[in-house]
């Protein structure tokens, strides 16, 4: 099973390779299609009874990578408004410093964790940080990073790491982070403040 190795205190489902992006040319329908999915993943879950162990904790394995890492989405959250989730990783560390500890790591990546790992592959490699930028561009647009990676001159990212983090999971990482911001941010501009986002911090 693709979830071997997570916490055993959490009901574990594997839906790698069940949600699979589509870019039809139609942006609001795909991302609205891949979001409706999600959500009706969600609303499968069994209700809970009560706090702690009479509480009903998720954890879906969705993303693959071809060194066996697992990007995982994990329910509820510490807010726990309605749909919300994290999005996980199962042992790569992201970059996640704060003012106490500027060396701490995290494999729950937040939006700035993802602005200092593609930052770091534009010092270090400006070649492959222009074929991120077009890999996010076509994510954004409801294209799979499976199939992205599959592309000729995009599919030499695959093996390459920054610091610990592989490229892939990076970019399976953001294309959670963008469905995430569309469930959670629908009736504003959804995926779309992440995108801005990464672009103002980072240069392609």
């Amino acid at each position: 099973m693709n979830c071997d190795g997570l916490k055993d205190d959490f009901k574990l489902v594997d839906k790698v390779d069940f949600f699979v992006q589509t870019n039809t040319g139609n942006w609001e329908k795909d991302r609205k299609n891949i979001r409706d999915e999600v959500i009706e993943l969600f609303k499968s879950e069994e209700a809970g009874t009560g706090r702690k162990e009479k509480s009903v904790r998720v954890r879906y394995c969705v993303e693959k990578t071809c060194n066996n890492e697992i990007v995982y989405l994990q329910r509820p959250t510490r807010l726990n408004k309605g749909f919300d989730f994290t999005v996980n990783v199962k042992k790569y560390k992201f970059k996640a410093p704060t003012e106490k500890n500027p060396k701490r790591e995290t494999t729950t990546p937040r939006h700035d964790s993802v602005y200092l790992e593609l930052q770091a592959i534009n010092k270090q490699n400006k070649k492959h940080s222009v074929l991120m930028g077009e890999a996010i561009e076509r994510i954004y647009n409801c294209e799979d990073p499976s199939e992205i990676l599959k592309d000729g001159k995009i599919a030499q990212l695959k093996n390459c790491y920054i610091g610990s983090v592989e490229y892939e999971t990076l970019l399976k990482t953001i294309k959670w982070l963008f469905i995430e911001q569309d469930i959670t941010y629908w009736s504003f501009s959804g995926r779309a403040m992440f995108k801005n986002d990464i672009d103002k911090n980072v240069r392609f």
